[in-house]
């Protein structure tokens, strides 16, 4: 029975010697960031199906910063727009930059790659289609202790986008996201 005692004994004592410890490594924050924001998708020359910088939707984030120069971060991002406009997808970004992990301006570049669906138009009836590719993004902000505010812009490749316009007889455009964004750090 006394060793029986011992094992939880012990294992009672080394959780309260290191209490203190984790309790110390809590109150520092990660850069680890999570965060919402307002998305706009600005297709040049798009047909009234499709969005432009007119319309707004929401997006989800997360952000991990590797460096002071270098981080990653996914949004999801979703479009209900009027005339039944309606997009949802997501993008991946490497940042490359100054300012990502810590207090202070950032300014940050890199590629980026995105995969949605937008509602398009068709004789038969809507239906969703694919668009995906790759793209640069540009962005500048500044994290203010553990809150980050980021406004952000994406220059995508417009090949499945400008297949859509030829396709309901709009000429080709250049495609832009934009998203302000604000995070917190844990």
């Amino acid at each position: 029975m006394h060793s029986a005692l011992r094992a939880p004994l012990l294992s009672s004592l080394l959780m309260l010697c290191a209490a203190p410890a984790l309790a110390d490594d809590s109150r520092k924050p990660t850069n680890f960031r999570v965060g919402a924001g307002v998305f706009q998708a600005d297709i040049g020359n798009a047909p009234s199906y499709l969005p432009n910088a007119e319309q707004q939707g929401f997006s989800l984030f997360a952000e991990f910063p590797q460096s002071n120069h270098t981080a990653s971060r996914f949004i999801l991002y979703r479009l209900n727009g009027e005339d039944d406009i309606q997009l949802q997808g997501g993008e991946t970004q490497l940042m490359w930059g100054w300012g990502l992990a810590e207090p202070g301006l950032r300014i940050y570049s890199g590629p980026a790659w995105h995969y949605e669906k937008m509602l398009v138009q068709r004789a038969a009836g809507d239906h969703y289609r694919v668009f995906n590719g790759w793209g640069w993004q540009f962005g500048i902000g500044a994290q203010f202790d553990a809150i980050t505010l980021d406004l952000a812009a994406t220059l995508r490749d417009p090949k499945d986008y400008n297949s859509e316009n030829l396709q309901a007889g709009a000429s080709k455009g250049d495609v832009w996201t934009h998203n302000l964004l604000l995070s917190y750090r844990f």
